[in-house]
This record gives C-alpha cells, sequence and structure tokens, in this order.
C-alpha cells in the first residue's frame, strides 16, 4: 500500500483543523508559516508549526486552535480585538493590532485571568 501521508482527496481544504506542506525552508515550532509569502493577503492560507519542520520535509500547520506568541512591544491587552500579521518571508512577521497594508487577519485576541502579560494569544479559526 502506497504511503499516502498529507495528500488531500479533491475538494478538501484542509483537513483537522490544518493543512500539510513541504517548506523549502526550516520553520520552527510555534511559527506562524505561510508558505506563500507573496500571495495576496486576503487569500493566503497559512498556519502554525505544530513541531519544528525541516526544509524539505512534510509538516503539519494547525488553522485552528488558541496560541501564545511574544506580546509585541507597546501592545495593548484588548480581548476580542482582530489581530493582524504582516508576512515578511514565509516563517518571519510582524503581529499588529490593526490593519495595514499587506497585512491580513489572523485570528481575535483573547484575554483570561493568568494570561502572562508578556504573551498575546490569538485564537485562529
Amino acid at each position: 500500500m502506497a504511503d499516502n501521508f498529507g495528500t488531500r482527496a479533491l475538494g478538501r481544504v484542509y483537513e483537522g483543523g490544518k493543512f500539510y506542506s513541504v517548506p523549502t525552508v526550516d520553520v520552527p515550532a510555534n511559527t506562524i508559516y505561510f508558505p506563500k509569502a507573496t500571495t495576496a493577503p486576503t487569500t493566503a492560507n497559512f498556519g502554525v508549526a505544530e513541531y519544528p519542520v525541516k526544509a524539505g520535509e512534510l509538516g503539519a500547520f494547525a488553522k485552528v486552535g488558541t496560541f501564545a506568541f511574544p506580546k509585541p512591544n507597546g501592545w495593548t491587552d484588548n480581548d476580542g480585538r482582530a489581530v493582524y500579521y504582516k508576512p515578511t518571508s514565509r516563517i518571519a512577521g510582524t503581529l499588529l493590532a490593526a490593519s495595514e497594508s499587506g497585512a491580513t487577519v489572523i485570528g481575535k485576541e483573547v484575554v483570561v485571568p493568568g494570561k502572562p502579560d508578556d504573551q498575546l494569544w490569538v485564537c485562529f479559526g
């Protein structure tokens, strides 16, 4: 039997809240990954690396869930606010509290008691 891990049936966009991709660069765990960083942000596919993925190897990237990121300097918490991301490459970019050219909405901010002050929690999906 052929190894079809990561192969999707025609018509399926993603499976189980994640998509599979073979990146051309190493992707560290918990990194926002844009397979096509030059794609128009409103149609860009993105996800968070569930584990470190080496260039040329199949990796899983989550599109659903709540993720903790280092809070950007000057960020003021606001529960439910749209969080934007402006990619500068497939694995790098800037988290933003407001829209700007080249940025896309990645989720909503989550603020709960006990959340570390130095973290930004974002709910994807």
